[in-house]
């Protein structure tokens, strides 16, 4: 048996956007019987099979039609002759699941408020991934083990990173003012549905004519990020982010 488990995992990590398709029942004779599983991606790439040949165009079909309309469903496979087609002559069945179709938030900063912001949002729809590559800070283990944490330079996980404006939250809380306008530039060319930036109004001010004289679009951008509700401790800020956040997930702002 290949390892499936591990394919998911490796997506998880990399909030690839996929459809698991696992055979439900099988009748007569058939390539494939319950329990056999494909992975299929938005581009077409799949790994493992469900039989080859008619199950796997036919799943392949409906993989398609499951990222046009972001849910799952079943499919039936008839193994009959068609023509001059020869075919095992037995019925398939498979559910296809949608995987890692949460929303995801790209923590840009793995200092206080993002840390805090990662604890806050555990119990939440959002898949949340930190980026740093300060040894003691994203390596902290005080972080919540369900975030994904990426060692590396920020420039680096934005190059290889997958995005989705249906599904990707960014927000930005380096250690620098130099170093959260450089990656908000990087950010902006890529699709999203929100991107806030921790910062006071002066500092918006300073980044906004710096990125605008380049011609970006900065009009999308949430700076200060969050709603107001006057605390300013790491956690109190990471409540109102994360209060932002979710309202805009579900469509309330």
């Amino acid at each position: 048996m290949w390892d499936w488990i591990g394919k998911l995992d490796e997506l998880r990590r990399s909030n690839q956007l996929a459809v698991l398709v696992t055979v439900t029942k099988s009748s007569g004779s058939t390539p494939r019987k319950g329990g056999a599983k494909m992975i299929v991606l938005p581009d077409g790439t799949f790994f493992g099979t469900v039989g080859g040949g008619t199950p796997e165009y036919y799943a392949l079909e409906d993989a398609r039609q499951c990222f046009e309309s972001m849910q799952g469903g079943t499919g039936t496979v008839p193994l009959k002759p068609r023509g001059e087609f020869p075919a095992c002559g037995g019925t398939m069945e498979y559910h296809m699941e949608l995987i890692n179709d949460n929303p995801v938030l790209y923590i840009f900063g793995a200092g206080h408020i993002g840390q805090s912001l990662a604890h806050v949002l555990e119990g939440t729809p959002f898949r949340v991934h930190l980026i740093d590559e300060r040894d003691e800070w994203i390596n902290a283990p005080t972080l919540p083990g369900t975030a994904i944490r990426h060692q590396c330079h920020y420039s680096d996980f934005i190059g290889k990173a997958n995005w989705c404006d249906k599904r990707t939250f960014v927000t930005i809380m380096t250690y620098s003012g130099t170093m959260d306008q450089q990656v908000l530039e990087d950010v902006l060319p890529h699709h999203t549905r929100y991107v806030g930036m921790v910062g006071s109004k002066s500092k918006w001010a300073g980044i906004k004519k710096n990125l605008g004289e380049k011609g970006l679009d900065l009009s999308l951008v949430r700076c200060p990020i969050g709603h107001d509700n006057g605390g300013n401790s790491p956690r109190e800020i990471a409540i109102s982010i994360a209060s932002q956040l979710l309202a805009t997930y579900y469509g309330r702002e």
